[in-house]
């Protein structure tokens, strides 16, 4: 009797114990191997400061809260793995970067293509995996990665195997100074070819250039060249054929995101898929890999941008954690794709789609409450009960805009101001647009006939989402000239919106509004500074 109370008593012991908290372990990894790649002296600095929290936490217990405690003293730990990490990327050789800058004369690539061709000044382009490299008749090296420039790629489609003959050299910088080797690498490119002749290496097309074709041809049945290019673009990322003035239209009025693969194109595929095989009654333990099966396929035939990548991963994690019978914090599972994305290809900090695509859904993740609480208080005043899906759209769009300005600002030397409101129509818009290009995509892979009723409806809503871009974009305060943002500026402006960001761990809720009232002035001040600096 006595020994069971003890065991009892030891259980109940055991059980009072606080947790340990590990979440943050991902965000400390990601941001080292960020640091260690842009700054390598800061990340030296951010390992020094990680053993001195380390040894502060080991000798004296209230430096730290105490379920904090473990991870504070990991943190070296994960610093370490991080600057590690950047260090073998930028230390790996590449023989294909070492034999581009020899610039050896003409040689000839055999390969995959990754990218759909995208017509240039010059004739087109695509980005290209090299299999075989051939110099002299000779086999030189296997790998890597290029892109190549022809003056006709037709019949060529992502997936296809092809053999280029061509001259290979180094990326040459743009003229006005942008870095584009540097943007290459986010691709995982480190040379371009210019080709002299371009031919199939079997006149059967690769699976991924099967569906990639199929896909293609049944998004154009039923719409006009306009419209299908905009849902080409949503459903494929492919927006070569979307003219000029129009995507100028998107990007001015604020809602050109809907036209890049995101998270939002993953999840409407993977509920789609998930609740059909639910619907015929498939068991769990085959749903789940199903439907990550094709979510990665649809990655694959769209041609893996990095906004799709990481939609990719927090997909996995998701619905692994749900088949797993575990949950997870939305924070969590970002940070954690965020490590393993840039683990995997550190390079894609300087990308500007992966910029913009983390900047948005962790503006979501941590302004999204304390702006809702300001509309709350503002807008929706008059309303007894304030509606909670209107208030919630209004947060998510201010919060996502608000995240994103400051690499928009730099990235393209404007900000669109009416994006706010033009997202409250592209937004919910674009959700059945994807689904309804989507659903076309599958059955325009059995009979692309079969997509065309889909696709007359879906003429319809582009019509109104290109009706809403062209209007708002030629309003006079649509956007606003930013020439000033400066890398300093941007993230000054970042330090700033912290209150804000943190103000569901430090503040009480009815404070919420104020720093959400204190984060839109501070946004606006920032504009109107890189607008006139």
């Amino acid at each position: 009797m006595q020994r069971s109370e003890t065991r009892a008593a030891s259980s109940l012991k055991l059980d009072l114990r606080p947790p340990a908290r590990l979440d943050p372990w991902a965000i400390t990894l990601a941001v080292a191997i960020a640091l260690a790649t842009i700054v390598p002296p800061l990340a030296v600095a951010l390992i020094v400061s990680g053993f001195i929290l380390a040894a502060g936490a080991l000798l004296w217990k209230d430096l730290v809260p105490e379920n904090w405690r473990v991870m504070a003293v990991l943190v070296p730990l994960f610093v370490v793995g991080g600057a590690g990490i950047a260090y073998l990327h930028a230390a790996a050789p590449d023989p294909l970067a070492e034999l581009a800058a020899l610039e050896p004369g003409e040689i000839t690539i055999e390969g995959k293509v990754v990218s759909p061709p995208v017509q240039t000044g010059f004739g087109y382009r695509a980005d290209l995996r090299v299999e075989r490299l051939w110099f002299e008749e000779q086999e030189v090296l296997r790998g890597g990665g290029v892109e190549i420039f022809a003056v006709d790629l037709a019949g060529i489609g992502v997936g296809d195997r092809i053999r280029v003959d061509g001259e290979i050299t180094p990326p040459a910088p743009a003229e006005d100074g942008f870095d584009y080797a540097r943007y290459l690498a986010t691709k995982r490119i480190s040379a371009v070819v210019d080709a002299i002749s371009v031919r199939p290496v079997s006149e059967e097309p690769g699976l991924v250039g099967k569906v990639h074709r199929r896909t293609d041809t049944a998004l154009g049945y039923g719409l006009r060249p306009q419209e299908a290019a905009v849902v080409r673009g949503m459903v494929l990322g492919d927006r070569s054929l979307i003219p000029e003035e129009l995507d100028e239209a998107f990007r001015r009025s604020g809602i050109t995101h809907v036209l890049a693969i995101s998270g939002q194109h993953v999840a409407i595929l993977a509920a789609m898929i998930y609740f059909v095989l639910r619907a015929f009654a498939v068991p769990m333990v085959v749903r789940v890999p199903v439907t990550l099966g094709l979510i990665w396929a649809y990655i694959l035939v769209a041609g893996a941008p990095p906004s799709a990548i990481r939609a990719g991963v927090v997909a996995t994690f998701v619905l692994a954690a749900a088949l797993l019978g575990r949950q997870l914090s939305p924070l969590h599972f970002m940070t954690t794709m965020l490590a393993a994305v840039l683990a995997y290809n550190p390079q894609l900090v300087y990308s500007t789609g992966f910029q913009l695509s983390v900047a948005a859904v962790f503006g979501i993740l941590l302004l999204r409450k304390p702006l809702q609480s300001l509309v709350k208080a503002t807008v929706l005043r008059p309303f007894r009960t304030p509606p909670e899906t209107l208030s919630n759209l209004l947060s998510v769009s201010l919060a996502a805009q608000i995240a994103t300005a400051p690499i928009i600002a730099a990235s393209f030397d404007e900000v669109s101001i009416i994006g706010v409101l033009t997202n409250l129509i592209a937004v919910p818009l674009s959700g059945p647009i994807l689904t309804l290009g989507l659903l076309a995509s599958i059955f325009g892979n059995v009979a692309p006939a079969l997509a065309y009723p889909l696709n007359a409806v879906n003429g319809f809503l582009v019509t109104i989402l290109e009706w809403v871009a062209r209007g708002a974009s030629a309003m006079p305060f649509a956007a606003a000239k930013t020439p000033g943002a400066t890398p300093l500026l941007i993230w000054l402006f970042y330090a700033g919106c912290l209150p804000a960001a943190l103000a569901e761990v430090w503040f009480p809720k009815e404070r919420w509004p104020l720093w959400a009232a204190f984060l839109l002035i501070w946004t606006a001040a920032w504009l109107t500074l890189v607008s006139f600096a």
